[in-house]
């Protein structure tokens, strides 16, 4: 796939999630054997399900059949993965930093200087941080401009209960589930899917059967996969 193909395709699919109303967060063309893999991220405040995970994809499908001849992901053919983001993936954008509200959070400034705390609140210049010590639990807001990197933690039990006060959080009751039982699924069976810490694919949905597609038609099929949101 030429690079002319590979910006065409991704206003096609850029086009189709924002439809959706999702964000476009990653757009990855890889070759598996004699086929090519065509992934696609998407994401939203409100998170993404397995179920809007599949349709997305039959709509991204059915663009690219509509195309025809001016198919941008070629003629060869092609599986199409759409997913959500895996618990591990970098924070580069304020709203990424907006969608893991109250979530334990680790960033590295630009000076070098490492710092761990819970997202409390998001501007448009900076996230704002709950961070708890030996000292107490104190707030600290770090600019975006100061962000080198960052990325989502895995907590196994509930924050202190002086910082879920700050974040309006109600402690967790003893017996309940574990705080992060809703990622547990994310980190059974990783692998190194492009070097990001993301589980299996799941849910996978074949569309067209290969043994019955004409010599030379892309193949596709949805595969969906991601956190539900809660």
């Amino acid at each position: 796939m030429g690079s002319g193909d590979e910006r065409r395709l991704r206003e096609v699919v850029t086009e189709v999630t924002a439809q959706a109303g999702y964000d476009l967060e990653e757009l990855a063309i890889r070759s598996a054997g004699r086929r090519s893999v065509v992934r696609v991220v998407i994401d939203a405040d409100t998170g993404v399900s397995l179920d809007a995970a599949a349709e997305v994809s039959r709509a991204i499908s059915q663009r690219l059949d509509d195309s025809g001849a001016e198919d941008p992901a070629g003629s060869a053919p092609y599986t199409l993965e759409v997913t959500s983001p895996g618990i591990g993936r970098p924070l580069t954008a304020p709203r990424h930093f907006r969608r893991a509200h109250t979530r334990l959070v680790s960033l590295v400034t630009a000076d070098g200087r490492a710092v761990a705390g819970h997202v409390f609140g998001v501007t448009d210049d900076a996230v704002q941080l709950v961070l708890s010590g030996r000292k107490g639990v104190s707030q600290v807001e770090v600019p975006f401009a100061d962000i080198a990197r960052a990325k989502v933690e895995v907590e196994f039990s509930p924050p202190p209960a002086a910082v879920l006060a700050v974040l309006g959080v109600e402690p967790t009751i003893e017996g309940e589930d574990d705080f992060d039982e809703e990622f547990e699924g994310e980190l059974e069976g990783e692998g190194p899917l492009e070097d990001e810490d993301e589980g299996e694919l799941e849910g996978e949905r074949e569309f067209e059967d290969e043994s019955a597609s004409p010599a030379g038609d892309a193949e596709t099929e949805a595969i969906s996969t991601g956190e539900v949101a809660g």
